[in-house]
């Protein structure tokens, strides 16, 4: 005889438990009390037969079960919510979150096209210099984020690599002379864990010796509109150059002269890149890039 399942409070206790290591952090994704937790967990364990957690003074574990058990569950509860999120028919929202520069100089000026193919699915950006966490955070469905590879446990979409060039209004770019008379507008670096691609790159590879007079701003889009603006050349990717650029507000100098950046990625959680709204995202944001 087929025994019962267990309850799914304790299935979704033990999920929760297990994917952030702690049972007081599970109750509050779960809006409950770490006791409850502990109650449901210990009821799984004894219908089980089978010890999930070790419990030690300030921390538990998984055992070798509970972690077949996590990574089974996860899965699960990704397909279910994938599931519910394709037949839903109320209004589709999907959370974007990423860097400030590129939703203000690249997603933003493009968004329209994705809303317009898809009126029913709401995009809310959220940004942020920090990476978010997807297995944490389930309420973010695709982040997009540069760097030299991606986290481990998510689904990767390589969308293109960047390469850093001066830009500046076309009127200024092209009574430019020598550079080291030129100002060059640049962004603060703000990515420890980055290695940094900085003027100095740029200064060195094509203009040794230069000393143009900097000036440094703590976002990209402050140096973007200085450069419209005629006040000098933004040390900027091409990636977020690439609107200003095509609508005749930003030229590049030397066309020759750019220095090799990162790679811009779209990374969801595996069990829910095939949820509708996420598939067709990321289908429009790789034409996007591509084009």
């Amino acid at each position: 005889m087929k025994r019962a399942m267990p309850s799914l409070a304790a299935l979704r206790a033990f999920e929760a438990a297990a994917r952030l290591g702690s049972f007081k952090d599970a109750a509050e994704a779960l809006a409950i009390t770490p006791t409850a937790v502990s109650h449901h967990i210990r009821g799984l364990e004894q219908r089980l037969d089978v010890p999930l957690f070790t419990r030690e003074t300030r921390a538990v574990h998984l055992t070798e079960a509970g972690r077949r058990l996590s990574r089974r569950l996860t899965a699960a509860f990704g397909e279910i919510e994938a599931a519910l999120d394709e037949v839903e028919t109320a209004e589709h929202v999907l959370r974007v979150s990423t860097t400030p520069a590129f939703a203000a100089l690249w997603l933003a000026p493009r968004l329209h096209a994705f809303q317009g193919a898809h009126p029913e699915i709401r995009v809310q950006v959220d940004t942020g210099t920090e990476a978010v966490d997807l297995h944490r955070d389930r309420q973010v469905d695709v982040a997009i984020r540069y760097g030299a590879g991606a986290p481990a446990g998510l689904h990767a979409v390589p969308l293109g690599d960047e390469a850093f060039g001066l830009y500046g209004a076309p009127d200024h770019v092209a009574g430019i002379g020598e550079i080291g008379a030129a100002t060059v507008l640049a962004t603060e670096w703000r990515q420890a864990r980055l290695a940094p691609v900085a003027p100095a790159d740029w200064l060195e590879a094509f203009a040794p010796g230069a000393r143009p007079t900097m000036r440094w701003f703590d976002q990209e889009h402050h140096a973007v509109q200085c450069a419209i603006a005629g006040q000098g050349l933004a040390f900027l990717s091409d990636v977020l150059a690439s609107d200003m650029e095509g609508r005749g507000l930003l030229a590049r100098h030397r066309e020759d002269a750019a220095v090799p950046g990162l790679r811009y990625t779209l990374l969801t959680l595996p069990e829910r890149r095939r949820t509708r709204k996420i598939a067709l995202f990321a289908r429009w944001i790789e034409r996007a890039f591509a084009g």
